[in-house]
């Protein structure tokens, strides 16, 4: 029962079944500690995930290869990068289960270099790739935005004849929406042999993302004609391609139909795009009593959307009102400043915004320096600006890039930007 709930991503039922198991006086064997390890991976429930590990070493399993896996995708997901690797090392004989655990938990808890890096060791160490493999490593190299590696995933996935998979499909019709390739998003699109609703999602997605929102419309009509349901991350789509194109009435349209035509209650996500919608035309002070009217508590995005649509149209009033309620919700947060003082700078009061730099300092806020990736000898590798380490990065060490070695590199940049120096490129 425990791995049935897991199977069919019920992670918090097998929870509670594997506790009440405990509670019986039922001792734990591999499968149910493996189980109810990936039910916290799957929860990202660490600390009790952790309890498991410790109970698995006590019951003499920690070295079964299923428990092993279970906690590298446990450590992984929830971004403790060292212990998912430690993990990792210490299983014996590992499998494609074991290299895809720290790959797929790497990509999906946005560590996507270490997951792309931990691809290439399980070629060389000549680990058979299954669709869950390429899947999880073209969704890495979509997060890098490094289409040029997700093409060569995607060579290898052709040859092997897992490009027919569904999942494959999606995760090459993101990467090239992410990477601006919509052209090649609409490609594998129309090539998919079967389409779910991640499929559909994706290509709205996409196709939002850059603009396109009368094509993102299209492809969401084709979607309803099909017979496919939207969900929740269908209306994402739909209504910020609405905004993108300044379709208030058509947005406001949508939003209403989640609950009145599929059953779906909007998430905060939703409501943060209806602000946007009513933002960006100027209906400031549509959007501020949309906001008062939210069923739940509207949380700092929805504060920053507003914000930011009044630095656009210069409504001072209304921004400072907005500015309130931001700072009450995060006044450790460095966007929240940069979007004040630009609010005030736009207003041509330029006291304002030096108070803000003010404030910020006497809190102790910093700003999270801007991060560029470099591509070198077929790998991606990331610089801050003001770095100075003179190291280069190992992506398994996740460290930075010095200056020094760009400095190198400055006179092959120059061969593709004219007068290029490496002060601009900072």
């Amino acid at each position: 029962m425990i791995a049935g709930y897991v199977h069919h991503e019920m992670y918090v039922n097998a929870l509670e079944l594997f506790e009440e198991m405990l509670n019986c006086g039922i001792r734990a064997d591999n499968v149910g500690l493996s189980s109810a390890i990936s039910a916290c991976a799957g929860t990202q429930a660490l600390n009790q995930g952790r309890q498991i590990h410790a109970q698995s070493c006590v019951l003499g399993y920690s070295g079964v290869l299923s428990i092993g896996n279970a906690l590298v995708s446990l450590y992984a997901r929830c971004g403790r990068v060292q212990d998912a690797r430690r993990v990792f090392e210490k299983i014996d004989v590992k499998d494609n289960i074991s290299w895809n655990a720290l790959i797929s938990g790497f990509s999906q808890n946005g560590n996507s270099e270490e997951a792309l890096w931990v691809y290439t060791e399980m070629n060389k160490a000549g680990v058979e790739a299954n669709v869950i493999t390429y899947s999880s490593s073209i969704s890495a190299a979509a997060n890098t935005a490094n289409v040029k590696q997700g093409k060569q995933i995607q060579a290898k996935l052709f040859k092997t004849g897992y490009n027919i998979e569904t999942e494959a499909s999606n995760a090459l019709i993101t990467l090239y929406a992410k990477c601006g390739c919509i052209n090649d998003a609409k490609r594998v699109f129309s090539e998919a042999v079967e389409r779910n609703e991640v499929t559909w999602n994706a290509m709205i997605t996409g196709y939002s993302q850059h603009g396109c929102g009368r094509e993102a419309l299209d492809i969401y009509k084709e979607m309803k004609r099909v017979g496919m349901t939207p969900n929740h991350v269908t209306f994402m789509g739909i209504l910020s391609a609405c905004s993108h194109m300044g379709l208030v009435d058509e947005g406001l349209s949508h939003f209403e139909s989640m609950s009145r035509d599929y059953g779906l209650v909007p998430k905060l996500e939703h409501f943060v795009c209806v602000v946007d919608i009513l933002g960006r035309v100027g209906f400031l002070n549509r959007a501020k009593r949309f906001i008062e009217e939210m069923p739940m508590k509207p949380d700092a995005t929805v504060w920053r959307t507003l914000l930011s649509a009044c630095i656009v149209h210069k409504n001072k009033e209304t921004g400072e009102f907005d500015a309130r309620h931001l700072l009450e919700l995060e006044p450790d947060d460095s966007a929240t400043y940069v979007l004040i003082s630009n609010m005030y700078g736009v207003n041509k009061n330029w006291i304002s915004p030096d108070d803000s730099r003010k404030t910020m300092k006497e809190r102790g806020v910093k700003k999270e320096p801007g991060r560029s990736w470099i591509e070198v000898k077929n790998s991606m590798h990331p610089f801050y600006a003001g770095d100075n380490f003179e190291e280069p990065m190992d992506p398994g060490k996740n460290t930075q890039w010095g200056i020094e070695y760009l400095e190198k590199l400055a006179p092959f940049l120059k061969f593709y930007f004219a007068n290029i120096s490496i002060v601009n490129l900072l």
